[in-house]
């Protein structure tokens, strides 16, 4: 499945309106704010279609995961919109995560914890909003210009000391050549999950987090909740690789379409997260120029001065 999809769910006591624009889509919020009011509306259209009284209006099939036997129920969902309840137990393990990433499904995902074992966007997080009867999704996670997400009520300045990335390949190849001549030292997690435990261990560090924000969003939550979350901003751009194709290095037909609109071209059974379609497609569109892209090592010609000013000034300024 590809694009944005537009949901409407209503009963004559409640109305959800809202836009998917992923295969992964996390809605969270406490006791009351109608996740389990929209869940169970499409529950009991799945198991009574319009004898439910729901009527569900969308471009694709929507369905709630309500069988015990989850593996199979998914078995027979095809090109549709998929609602998980949370408190399933089957949520946080490797089985689901390596099971949905095998489907061409979108999934919305009511749950209040992260969830460690699916990669999914800090764009894609969100709680429901109400105003009488209609609601509708509202992001949990809001960035400034730069793609920089920090703790509310915290101001915008701030002097960095260490710069951590994710990445340990070519992306934190070129942040520890682009930052050489400066204060700011480079370090690298070689992971997310591991960028928490990180920053517990320098909580005394001024850091500077880029990582990929297509799949950083169960790790966002607890980063943002530690006693040092002051001293930090989370950078997260898509991917390092979409940096690159964000700087105009690169000419490829229809690149500025597919930037400005991903969802319509990265197909999530393909790719589970944007990150791999970004890294796939700038490899694809640079095979054979100057500018050939390798994960493993950074092309010298990305650690140009104008080269490396035009790819950082997406996500960092002086």
């Amino acid at each position: 499945m590809t694009g944005t999809h537009h949901v409407e769910v209503k009963n004559r006591d409640a109305v959800f309106k809202f836009d998917l624009h992923r295969n992964i889509t996390i809605v969270r919020g406490d006791s009351g704010t109608g996740k389990t009011t929209l869940y169970d509306m499409i529950a009991d259209y799945t198991r009574l279609h319009e004898a439910s009284g729901v009527n569900i209006s969308c471009d694709k099939p929507c369905a709630a995961l309500i069988d015990l036997d989850w593996k199979h129920q998914l078995f027979d969902i095809h090109d549709s919109i998929v609602f998980i309840d949370e408190g399933a137990e089957f949520l946080k393990t490797k089985e689901f995560a390596h099971t949905i990433k095998a489907t061409d499904n979108y999934y919305v995902i009511f749950n209040r914890e992260s969830l460690h074992e699916l990669p999914y966007s800090v764009e894609e997080i969100y709680e429901i909003k109400a105003s009488g009867k209609y609601h509708s999704f509202k992001k949990i996670y809001r960035s400034n210009s730069k793609h920089v997400y920090y703790k509310e009520k915290t101001g915008s300045k701030l002097t960095f000391d260490a710069l951590l990335t994710e990445d340990s390949k070519s992306g934190f190849q070129f942040y520890q050549h682009y930052f050489r001549d400066s204060s700011i030292e480079c370090f690298t997690s070689s992971s997310n999950s591991a960028i928490f435990k990180w920053l517990l261990e320098h909580e005394d560090r001024k850091v500077f987090v880029i990582a990929d924000g297509a799949a950083f969003g169960s790790e966002i939550d607890r980063i943002l909740k530690m006693r040092s979350a002051t001293n930090i901003r989370l950078c997260l751009p898509e991917s390092f690789e979409w940096l690159i194709l964000r700087s105009g290095l690169i000419k490829s037909e229809n690149m500025t379409e597919i930037l400005d609109n991903p969802s319509s071209y990265i197909e999530c059974s393909e790719y589970f997260s944007w990150e791999n379609f970004f890294e796939h497609y700038l490899i694809e569109v640079t095979v054979d120029t100057p500018f050939q892209y390798a994960k493993k090592d950074i092309n010298p010609v990305y650690l140009n001065d104008n080269n490396a000013v035009k790819i950082i000034v997406e996500i960092y300024t002086e």
